[in-house]
């Protein structure tokens, strides 16, 4: 039986064989046929995308986006586009959250080469923004003087928190990262700035109770010890520890009652050296604030690590890493971590998503019937028939039904690379992203529908 190829289908496999100057004018010819073909305008795009013609890329996309095209010809526009971008990609921005109402996002935005080696990356001062979740009305609450990191709001919108870099604390001559930062707090309102907690100790993951009274934080205290679990009252400055630091806590959340805390523990030397760091596996634990009982939910025989809450708390999502998945003899950072949910009270443990491919930031949406996380490509490069996957090939955003575990791409990692997925309250998703050439830009998409035709227009007109 012979198999006749569309026409389309025919100029696909010579754009695809990399004959892009023929892709062009096969696709170009389809069009004079057909002016209306949005199917020919995106693949004559692409073509002049993969030659690297940006304008007529553009002018060609922007066409195509005028004949409504279909959901997965959208697809593969803000594949090659992104969604919409609400902060420069001439910035290097990092550290992103949403606002509790959704209608916000905070920030940290490096904009000039602070420490003077001539360029923009992680290594300078970042200011603290905040900017509306369309785009608009972006304020800078804290300058790059110092170095600012791990900002969000309180869950009333009034306060802002961040930790902040301001001293030589270990003596060395300069102000870096290996600094202990203080935790910092910023009335919206008033615009005062205020100290939580100082850099005598050096405090990291700090986030809002869900009452907003308080700010819980994790904190070694003593040179040499671990860290700590403690909260900070906002008004009095008090603090109170809430889980003993005898182990190493981190990624500490605090249920909606205030009741448990939530976070990863490394309490055993399963690595097998005769002490108890990073290089071994840690659990998920919660401890009931009334009392200091303390439930085990996973065991340390895997690593397992950052623990969030779902929206009832009746769940928690954490990444494990269980298997040497590169085939170097050893199981550590280097290797790709599953996707699990377990029930608090049940403590059974389900694979949601599997170690197939690099995946991280795994958070529920406000519905709790789904999983945002970041991935690497879901796709395989065969060498001699052993498929190889790279650890830092680009990353893109993907949505898994927790019931029928199927996955989806929010955003496509084949001409982006991008990280840190934030999931609003509106269903929306923010996160960081960027391409050869630029630094990271803060994009943002609705997790459930595609662009229409008018918010494609702008997108292309923007991004390109």
């Amino acid at each position: 039986m012979l198999f006749f190829k569309s026409k389309l289908e025919k100029g696909v496999d010579i754009l695809n064989s990399d004959r892009f100057d023929e892709a062009i004018t096969f696709f170009s010819e389809l069009i004079s046929k057909n002016p209306k073909d949005f199917y020919a305008h995106f693949w004559l795009a692409k073509a002049y995308f993969k030659k690297n013609d940006i304008v007529k890329t553009k002018e060609t996309l922007l066409k195509c986006s005028e004949l409504y095209p279909s959901d997965d010809i959208v697809s593969g526009i803000t594949e090659i586009t992104n969604f919409k971008k609400i902060v420069s990609d001439q910035f290097y921005n990092t550290y992103l959250n949403f606002s509790f109402d959704g209608q916000k996002i905070i920030f940290i935005s490096a904009r000039r080469d602070t420490n003077g080696d001539g360029r923009i990356n992680h290594l300078d001062n970042g200011g603290v923004y905040i900017i509306d979740a369309d785009g608009k009305n972006e304020k800078q609450i804290m300058d790059d003087k110092y170095i600012n990191s791990e900002c969000s709001f309180s869950p009333d919108g009034r306060y802002a928190i961040y930790l902040s870099r301001r001293r030589d604390t270990n003596g060395d001559g300069i102000i870096n990262n290996r600094d202990a930062p203080g935790i910092y707090v910023f009335d919206l309102e008033s615009g005062i700035e205020e100290i939580l907690v100082s850099d005598k100790t050096y405090n990291k993951k700090p986030v809002f109770s869900p009452d907003g009274k308080s700010v819980v934080f994790c904190a070694w205290r003593e040179v040499g010890g671990h860290a700590g679990i403690y909260s900070v009252d906002i008004k009095t400055k008090a603090v109170t520890e809430l889980v003993h630091d005898f182990y190493e806590h981190t990624s500490a959340k605090i249920s909606l009652d205030g009741r448990y805390v939530l976070y990863s523990s490394w309490r055993d030397d399963t690595y097998g050296d005769g002490k108890i760091d990073f290089r071994d596996s840690s659990a998920v634990y919660i401890t009931d604030l009334r009392n200091k009982s303390v439930i085990q939910l996973t065991k340390d025989k895997f690593d397992n690590s950052f623990p969030e809450f779902s929206p009832d708390y009746k769940k928690v999502v954490y990444l494990s890493r269980r298997r040497d998945t590169n085939g170097d003899g050893r199981i550590d950072a280097l290797d790709f971590c599953g996707i699990y949910i377990v029930d608090i009270d049940k403590r059974n443990p389900v694979e949601i998503v599997p170690d197939k491919y690099y995946n991280k930031f795994a958070d529920f949406t406000k519905d709790g019937n789904f999983i945002v996380f970041l991935g690497s490509l879901r796709r395989k490069y065969r060498d001699k028939d052993k498929e190889i996957r790279d650890l830092y090939e680009n990353k893109g955003v993907y949505i898994v039904n927790i019931k029928t575990k199927k996955e989806n791409v929010l955003v496509g990692g084949k001409y982006f690379s991008s990280t840190l997925p934030r999931v609003s309250s509106k269903g929306k998703i923010a996160y960081l992203s960027w391409r050869k050439h630029t630094r990271r830009g803060i994009f943002i998409r609705d997790i459930y529908k595609l662009p229409s035709p008018s918010e494609l227009k702008e997108i292309i007109e923007e991004n390109l």
